[in-house]
């Protein structure tokens, strides 16, 4: 613990929160894939039962489920145990390898959520903040807008588009946090830009390779949207709309917003 801690001041040393700003954002690549799989994979699991409950009694026991985001596959796994197909798309090609492994029964593709059209779908979910992430440079509310309605014209009416955002005010400031578990270890900075409402996440990994341990680097950044703001643009499209602080007996943190839209 006392080394991870020694390592991780001389990280904060060499790495300035503008600093991170200026990084470009990557997907989750090999090692910090293998480290959120195996160690933060708890939203998702504490979601399931939730999400589940509020597609049942929506009337949506069966048929094609879309997860944008799906990472390793965790929410899939309890989809398709339910009795529904699955079509999962996440931008990182070491997740969904993740995933094919954990659920072979669904359906994965490595892409983008902006780009390609859904299939015809009784359900669409993105569950973890999935849509705040700027991964793909061209992601903001005008592009989150286009989404929205391609995600409205491949359901089937009376279909649901559930998902959840981070809004201003996720973080304060500047806020370092450690993490470790039997093979690796996650060391973090947040830093919240308050004027462009911007929350960039500087994550270094120590992942356990033999006898030595591998480090590795990401930064991510959020855009940060108000809920309230993006129900009014779910509205304009013609979905039915209300706002959510949690899914079942999961209650979201502060300045976590879900939204449940329901297709006419």
């Amino acid at each position: 613990m006392r080394r991870f801690v020694r390592i991780w001041t001389r990280l904060v040393r060499h790495h300035s929160p503008r600093a991170f700003g200026k990084m470009k954002s990557e997907a989750y690549k090999r090692d910090l894939a293998h480290v959120h799989d195996v160690g933060f994979g708890r939203f998702a699991e504490q979601s399931a039962p939730g999400v589940l409950n509020i597609l049942r009694r929506r009337g949506i026991s069966s048929g094609l489920v879309i997860d944008l985001g799906c990472g390793g596959g965790l929410w899939a796994r309890r989809l398709v145990d339910a009795g529904y197909g699955v079509l999962g798309i996440d931008a990182s090609p070491h997740m969904i390898a993740i995933a094919r492994q954990r659920v072979p029964e669904a359906t994965f593709r490595t892409a983008s959520f902006l780009d390609g059209n859904f299939p015809l779908c009784a359900a669409i979910t993105s569950l973890g903040e999935c849509f705040n992430y700027l991964f793909d440079e061209r992601t903001n509310r005008t592009s989150l807008c286009r989404l929205f309605r391609r995600a409205h014209r491949a359901l089937q009416p009376g279909g649901l588009f559930l998902f959840d955002v981070a809004e201003p005010g996720r973080a304060e400031g500047s806020v370092r946090r450690f993490w470790k578990g039997r093979d690796w270890a996650c060391l973090t900075e947040y830093n919240h830009d308050r004027r462009r409402d911007l929350l960039t996440r500087q994550v270094t990994t120590f992942r356990k390779v033999g006898r030595q341990y591998r480090r590795a680097e990401e930064t991510h950044v959020q855009q940060l949207y108000k809920g309230d703001q993006l129900a009014g643009d779910l509205r304009r499209i013609g979905f039915r709309v209300r706002t959510v602080r949690g899914y079942g007996v999961l209650r979201f943190q502060k300045a976590h917003v879900g939204l449940i839209a329901r297709k006419r």
